[in-house]
Protein backbone atom coordinates (compact mmCIF):
# COMPACT_ATOMS: atom_id res chain seq x y z
CA UNK A 1 0.00 0.00 0.00
CA UNK A 2 1.35 3.85 -1.14
CA UNK A 3 0.65 6.19 1.43
CA UNK A 4 0.02 4.68 4.71
CA UNK A 5 -2.12 7.25 6.58
CA UNK A 6 -2.36 10.40 4.01
CA UNK A 7 -4.64 7.76 2.35
CA UNK A 8 -7.21 8.57 4.83
CA UNK A 9 -10.76 7.00 5.37
CA UNK A 10 -10.74 5.89 1.78
CA UNK A 11 -8.56 3.08 2.42
CA UNK A 12 -9.64 2.36 5.52
CA UNK A 13 -13.23 1.73 3.49
CA UNK A 14 -12.07 -1.25 2.00
CA UNK A 15 -9.14 -2.46 2.89
CA UNK A 16 -7.23 -0.42 0.90
CA UNK A 17 -9.52 -0.48 -2.00
CA UNK A 18 -9.85 3.56 -3.49
CA UNK A 19 -12.88 4.62 -5.53
CA UNK A 20 -14.20 6.23 -7.88
CA UNK A 21 -15.78 10.30 -7.53
CA UNK A 22 -18.15 10.87 -9.71
CA UNK A 23 -19.50 14.54 -10.67
CA UNK A 24 -22.29 15.40 -8.57
CA UNK A 25 -24.96 18.34 -8.29
CA UNK A 26 -28.16 18.00 -5.81
CA UNK A 27 -27.90 14.31 -5.62
CA UNK A 28 -27.69 13.47 -8.90
CA UNK A 29 -24.70 11.73 -11.02
CA UNK A 30 -23.86 14.17 -13.96
CA UNK A 31 -22.87 12.84 -17.36
CA UNK A 32 -19.41 10.77 -18.00
CA UNK A 33 -18.84 9.78 -14.24
CA UNK A 34 -18.55 5.81 -15.60
CA UNK A 35 -14.79 5.26 -14.97
CA UNK A 36 -12.58 4.27 -17.68
CA UNK A 37 -11.84 0.36 -17.79
CA UNK A 38 -9.28 -1.59 -20.28
CA UNK A 39 -9.91 -5.24 -19.99
CA UNK A 40 -7.71 -7.81 -21.30
CA UNK A 41 -8.66 -11.80 -21.18
CA UNK A 42 -6.41 -13.06 -23.37
CA UNK A 43 -4.49 -15.14 -20.18
CA UNK A 44 -7.23 -16.25 -18.56
CA UNK A 45 -7.13 -19.76 -17.54
CA UNK A 46 -8.43 -22.50 -16.87
CA UNK A 47 -11.13 -21.28 -20.00
CA UNK A 48 -11.57 -18.67 -22.57
CA UNK A 49 -13.86 -15.71 -21.97
CA UNK A 50 -16.37 -15.30 -24.24
CA UNK A 51 -16.33 -11.55 -26.38
CA UNK A 52 -19.95 -10.72 -24.46
CA UNK A 53 -18.92 -11.66 -21.15
CA UNK A 54 -15.49 -10.00 -20.89
CA UNK A 55 -17.84 -7.00 -22.14
CA UNK A 56 -19.87 -7.45 -19.48
CA UNK A 57 -17.77 -8.00 -16.98
CA UNK A 58 -15.53 -4.44 -18.02
CA UNK A 59 -19.26 -2.44 -17.63
CA UNK A 60 -20.39 -4.20 -14.30
CA UNK A 61 -16.18 -3.62 -13.03
CA UNK A 62 -16.82 -0.26 -14.08
CA UNK A 63 -20.18 0.39 -12.38
CA UNK A 64 -18.94 -0.80 -9.22
CA UNK A 65 -16.18 1.86 -9.27
CA UNK A 66 -18.90 4.30 -9.34
CA UNK A 67 -21.26 2.97 -7.29
CA UNK A 68 -18.14 2.67 -4.44
CA UNK A 69 -17.59 6.22 -5.04
CA UNK A 70 -20.72 7.53 -4.95
CA UNK A 71 -21.27 5.85 -1.44
CA UNK A 72 -17.97 6.89 0.02
CA UNK A 73 -18.59 10.17 -1.23
CA UNK A 74 -22.00 10.54 -0.06
CA UNK A 75 -21.73 8.14 3.05
CA UNK A 76 -24.40 5.96 1.96
CA UNK A 77 -24.01 2.15 2.01
CA UNK A 78 -27.63 1.75 0.39
CA UNK A 79 -25.29 2.33 -3.07
CA UNK A 80 -23.84 -0.90 -2.40
CA UNK A 81 -25.97 -3.67 -3.11
CA UNK A 82 -26.30 -3.21 -6.67
CA UNK A 83 -22.64 -4.17 -7.00
CA UNK A 84 -21.00 -5.85 -3.83
CA UNK A 85 -21.74 -9.30 -1.89
CA UNK A 86 -19.74 -10.72 0.63
CA UNK A 87 -16.16 -9.51 2.48
CA UNK A 88 -15.84 -6.42 0.02
CA UNK A 89 -19.40 -5.30 0.54
CA UNK A 90 -19.15 -5.79 4.31
CA UNK A 91 -15.99 -3.94 3.81
CA UNK A 92 -17.13 -0.85 2.46
CA UNK A 93 -20.32 -0.83 4.78
CA UNK A 94 -17.81 -0.59 7.55
CA UNK A 95 -15.66 2.14 6.11
CA UNK A 96 -18.47 4.47 5.15
CA UNK A 97 -19.91 3.69 9.17
CA UNK A 98 -16.22 4.63 10.07
CA UNK A 99 -16.36 7.76 7.96
CA UNK A 100 -20.23 8.90 9.57
CA UNK A 101 -18.67 8.88 12.82
CA UNK A 102 -15.57 11.21 11.60
CA UNK A 103 -17.75 13.79 9.71
CA UNK A 104 -15.86 13.55 6.84
CA UNK A 105 -16.24 11.64 3.21
CA UNK A 106 -14.03 10.26 0.43
CA UNK A 107 -13.85 11.72 -3.15
CA UNK A 108 -12.02 9.88 -5.44
CA UNK A 109 -11.50 11.11 -9.24
CA UNK A 110 -10.84 8.30 -11.15
CA UNK A 111 -8.32 8.41 -14.15
CA UNK A 112 -9.03 4.51 -15.44
CA UNK A 113 -8.22 1.04 -15.09
CA UNK A 114 -6.25 -1.22 -16.48
CA UNK A 115 -7.00 -4.67 -16.15
CA UNK A 116 -6.76 -8.29 -16.56
CA UNK A 117 -8.56 -11.03 -16.27
CA UNK A 118 -6.35 -14.46 -14.95
CA UNK A 119 -8.87 -16.90 -13.65
CA UNK A 120 -11.96 -17.61 -15.26
CA UNK A 121 -13.91 -20.49 -13.41
CA UNK A 122 -14.81 -23.79 -15.32
CA UNK A 123 -18.33 -23.11 -14.98
CA UNK A 124 -17.99 -19.65 -15.52
CA UNK A 125 -19.53 -18.31 -12.35
CA UNK A 126 -16.68 -16.54 -11.27
CA UNK A 127 -13.38 -14.70 -12.17
CA UNK A 128 -10.01 -12.81 -10.71
CA UNK A 129 -8.86 -10.14 -11.89
CA UNK A 130 -5.60 -8.09 -11.57
CA UNK A 131 -6.58 -4.19 -11.41
CA UNK A 132 -3.87 -1.24 -12.42
CA UNK A 133 -5.98 1.62 -11.08
CA UNK A 134 -4.84 5.67 -11.33
CA UNK A 135 -6.87 7.71 -8.76
CA UNK A 136 -6.65 11.33 -7.49
CA UNK A 137 -7.64 10.48 -3.57
CA UNK A 138 -9.27 13.39 -1.20
CA UNK A 139 -10.50 13.70 2.04
CA UNK A 140 -13.41 16.24 2.50
CA UNK A 141 -14.83 18.23 5.07
CA UNK A 142 -18.22 19.06 3.31
CA UNK A 143 -16.93 20.47 -0.13
CA UNK A 144 -13.49 21.29 1.42
CA UNK A 145 -10.35 19.27 0.18
CA UNK A 146 -8.27 18.71 3.62
CA UNK A 147 -5.93 16.00 1.38
CA UNK A 148 -5.57 15.25 -2.22
CA UNK A 149 -2.66 12.79 -3.40
CA UNK A 150 -2.60 10.85 -6.74
CA UNK A 151 -2.25 7.61 -6.76
CA UNK A 152 -1.38 4.46 -8.56
CA UNK A 153 -3.15 1.26 -6.63
CA UNK A 154 -2.94 -2.34 -7.55
CA UNK A 155 -5.73 -4.39 -7.15
CA UNK A 156 -6.66 -8.20 -6.90
CA UNK A 157 -10.51 -8.54 -7.28
CA UNK A 158 -12.82 -11.48 -7.22
CA UNK A 159 -16.25 -11.33 -9.15
CA UNK A 160 -18.89 -13.44 -9.20
CA UNK A 161 -21.75 -14.10 -11.78
CA UNK A 162 -25.22 -13.01 -9.77
CA UNK A 163 -28.94 -12.37 -11.61
CA UNK A 164 -27.90 -10.23 -14.49
CA UNK A 165 -24.18 -8.93 -13.75
CA UNK A 166 -21.12 -9.62 -12.03
CA UNK A 167 -20.74 -8.76 -8.83
CA UNK A 168 -17.20 -7.66 -6.50
CA UNK A 169 -17.28 -10.11 -3.73
CA UNK A 170 -13.59 -9.67 -2.65
CA UNK A 171 -11.42 -6.50 -3.16
CA UNK A 172 -8.24 -5.82 -1.97
CA UNK A 173 -5.20 -3.80 -2.61
CA UNK A 174 -1.37 -5.41 -2.89
CA UNK A 175 1.84 -4.40 -3.53
CA UNK A 176 2.99 -4.17 -7.34
CA UNK A 177 4.08 -7.30 -9.15
CA UNK A 178 1.72 -9.20 -6.93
Amino acid sequence: MRGGVRLGLVLTALGAVALLAPMRKSGLVLAGAMPSVSLNAAQAQPRQVEETTEKAVARDYAAAWQAMAEALDQNRTDLLAASFIGTANDKLRAGIEQQRKTGLHQRIVDKGHTAEIVFYSPEGSAMELHDTARLELQTMDGGKVLHSENATIHYVALLTAAENSWKVRVMEAVPEGQ
